[in-house]
Order: C-alpha cells, then structure tokens, then sequence
C-alpha cells in the first residue's frame, strides 16, 4: 500500500502562503459592490409597467368580449 497522501495545501512552501494573505486583505479595502446595483438598467425600471398594461387589456379584452355576447344573447 502507498503512504497517506498530503493534501494539495501542505506542499506549498511557506513564503508563497504569506504572500497571498496581503493581496486578499487589499480586495477586501478596495471592495466596490456590483454595477448592477448601483445603476439598474432601464429595463427593469419598465418591466413592471409592461406587465400591468398587458393585465389592463387581457382584462379589457374580457369585458369586451362578455359585452358582445351580451348583446348577441339580447337581441
């Protein structure tokens, strides 16, 4: 049988362990949040009216309709 395998971490030498840590804590000072939440695109700003004015004609569309066959039934 083979030895006990050392993980990948371990046969890293030491000088190259120490120098990651700065470059790390020089992201975390410099940290800016994402684009797409600092400026939203337009996109999303109309979405919202997109969808209620398809809603405000399926339901006009539905009025319409019961209407005409209202008047259909009547005469």
């Amino acid at each position: 049988m083979r030895g006990k395998s050392t993980p990948a971490t371990n046969r890293i030498p030491e000088e190259h362990k120490q120098t990651e840590a700065p470059a790390a804590a020089s992201e975390d000072e410099h940290y800016l949040p994402p684009r797409k939440s600092v400026h939203p695109p337009e996109k999303e700003k109309y979405v919202h009216y997109f969808y209620r004015s398809l809603l405000w004609m399926f339901i006009l569309l539905v009025a319409g309709l019961f209407v005409w066959g209202w008047k259909l039934v009547s005469t």
